[in-house]
């Protein structure tokens, strides 16, 4: 699976809850917030949601959960 770049917006406030969260993981900001969308990604793209988007034309490469 190829990578792609990603660039977040972030308030000052959720910036400064990313680099508290990743301190208490001793984590850089950048690898905790990968960490945290991947985690939400897997959980939020359910059977359903690929059905879902299959049908509506957006489903990339055909993986399910």
């Amino acid at each position: 699976m190829p990578h792609e770049a990603v660039t977040l917006k972030l308030t000052t406030r959720q910036a400064q809850a990313l680099r508290a969260l990743a301190e208490l993981e001793d984590l850089p900001p950048e690898v905790y917030a990968a960490e945290v969308l991947a985690k939400h990604l897997y959980h939020a793209y359910t059977p359903d949601v690929a059905r879902r988007a299959a049908a509506a034309g957006g489903a990339p490469g055909g993986d399910t959960p």
